[in-house]
């Protein structure tokens, strides 16, 4: 073989061989936090113990990014547990994208679809009927497609007599200000991410906000940027989420969404890949959350793939907001500590 040859041959070979030395370490990288930990049976209905007068925008609510996304391709899964898993795993905030093709309504992420709608309303009605104690949050927050008319009277459907409504004169921003823990148990809260009037004017349909927060009126504040959310792991928790934060303080009103995920802006690496980077620091973001100057405004924290111990580093934030029961203080201590007893060093 001549060295013209050796040089054609061997360039290509280096380059296959660096492509997939690539995959091997996000391959590796990817799943070296998996978490397949059985959830404690009091995450199911650990908000019984949390006062009836506690307001929900005062609570610490753990919630899930792109939830119902198990099973789609590495660059669109999210979370690696279904929805019926997410809420016995303590998750009470769910991030909802709905498509709409070929008469059927999916949840989606990018250009991948996975399970039908009526299979996650059908689990939450499962959930909330089985734990009355507990407040499920649904965040509509994207549509594909003409999805908004079918999600609506499907939510109607399979959720009737378990969606909270507001039937006060107050507005939708004043009665989700007010709300306690007392008066939403039992119920599910309708999020809903598009401008429509007709969907809106629903007594148990409140509207959330933009990415950029530029919506009057609106109960949900959620604030994101790509640009933002594709920084290093320390970078965001150190420069992005106090900004999040403060955009929150300038409204101060309705519940407050702090994204504690990464974006994956190569599209190559993948959420899980992301995720694997950021787990342990945003953990301890949230766990050291108690003494900040921004601890009175945390509220739903949410993040990837969740698993039981990253839901209580958020609930046991709780505790040192004094939103437990008095007579609960042993139960839901003895939780966190089934949970992990690394949770007991931080408050």
């Amino acid at each position: 073989m001549t060295k013209r040859k050796i040089i054609a041959v061997s360039i290509p070979a280096a380059i296959i061989a660096a492509i997939l030395l690539s995959v091997c370490i996000i391959a590796i990288v990817a799943n070296s936090k998996n978490d397949r930990t059985e959830p404690v049976e009091q995450l199911s209905y650990w908000q019984s113990m949390i006062k009836d007068d506690a307001l929900l925008k005062k609570m610490v609510i753990p919630g899930a990014h792109d939830a119902g996304t198990k099973g789609l391709p590495y660059f669109a899964a999210t979370q690696d547990r279904d929805i019926a898993d997410l809420l016995a795993c303590g998750t009470r905030y769910l991030d909802l994208r709905v498509s709409h093709a070929d008469g059927k309504y999916l949840i989606y992420h990018g250009p991948s679809k996975g399970v039908t709608l009526d299979s996650v309303l059908d689990a939450v009605k499962t959930f909330i009927s089985a734990n009355p104690t507990e407040t499920v949050i649904l965040d509509f927050q994207h549509f594909d497609g003409e999805a908004q008319q079918g999600t609506i009277a499907r939510v109607e459907e399979k959720l009737d007599g378990l969606l909270l409504t507001n039937d006060t004169d107050k507005t939708d921003v004043e009665f989700i200000d007010e709300l306690t823990v007392g008066r939403s148990r039992g119920k599910c809260l309708i999020v809903w991410g598009r401008e429509t009037e007709e969907i809106l004017a629903k007594k148990y349909v409140f509207k959330r906000n933009n990415d950029d927060g530029t919506r009057t009126d609106s109960v949900i504040q959620s604030y994101y940027k790509t640009s933002y959310n594709t920084k290093s792991s320390k970078q965001y928790i150190n420069t992005v989420l106090p900004q999040y934060i403060e955009k929150y303080k300038e409204i101060d009103s309705g519940l407050f969404v702090l994204q504690g995920q990464l974006t994956d802006g190569m599209y190559v690496r993948g959420p899980k890949f992301r995720e694997a980077t950021h787990t342990d620091n945003m953990n301890k973001y949230v766990r050291r959350l108690n003494g900040s100057v921004d601890f009175d405004k945390i509220n739903i924290i949410m993040r990837d793939f969740v698993t039981p111990y990253k839901n209580c580093c958020a609930i046991r934030l709780n505790f040192p907001k004094s939103n437990v029961k008095t007579d609960s203080h042993k139960d839901f201590l003895q939780m966190l500590k089934d949970v992990n007893p690394e949770l007991m060093q931080y408050g």
